[in-house]
């Protein structure tokens, strides 16, 4: 797995990036589809407005079908806050493993390790002060239970996807019962 450490108003010591590939690189062993993955640090202000605890969030993309997991963790030590947010990925990624499995079968999990994807990138907007982040990501075009599937992998409330069906982008996300809803736009 290949490992991109940024640091966001936090300085990335050859120190620290040694222990975050450490600790990280154990993720190999659980899914070894495993594709790029992007570590960020960062560093929460307080009140009073001096640095805070440590922000880590490590965002993986399979190599099987391109899926995203996250996992986000915050602590004053890098190690503990590390640890933390490696056992939320092989939770996620015991998670996702079954879900390949039981939804979709086996040969799909082994199919799906010859696929690849171009990494997700985000820009900070300067443009505007009232965005204040852009994303952009590559889009693949999918059926409606596999974005409710990528949905609840990211645990996100909404997830944006091009619909195989429809040949257009439609936005599935979670309504305040439970429930999904579909929002499919048409052009005036």
């Amino acid at each position: 797995m290949q490992l991109d450490i940024r640091g966001k108003n936090v300085k990335v010591s050859e120190e620290r990036r040694q222990l975050i590939e450490k600790k990280l690189a154990k993720l190999d062993r659980h899914l070894p589809n495993l594709g790029a993955a992007t570590v960020e640090l960062a560093t929460e202000r307080n009140r009073k407005g001096g640095e805070g605890r440590l922000v880590v969030e490590v965002t993986v993309r399979t190599l099987a079908n391109g899926a995203l997991l996250r996992a986000e963790e915050r602590d004053n030590d890098l190690a503990t806050a590390l640890d933390r947010v490696y056992e939320k990925m092989q939770r996620q990624i015991t998670r996702f493993k079954d879900r390949l499995v039981h939804h979709k079968g086996q040969a799909r999990l082994s199919e799906a390790a010859e696929t690849g994807a171009e990494w997700e990138q985000e820009d900070e907007a300067e443009e505007s002060e009232a965005v204040v982040k852009v994303k952009k990501f590559e889009v693949k075009p999918m059926q409606l239970d596999e974005a409710l599937e990528q949905m609840e992998l990211l645990g996100h409330n909404f997830f944006i996807f091009h619909d195989s069906e429809t040949n257009q982008f439609s936005v599935t996300y979670r309504r305040n019962n439970g429930s999904y809803g579909l929002i499919q736009p048409e052009l005036a």
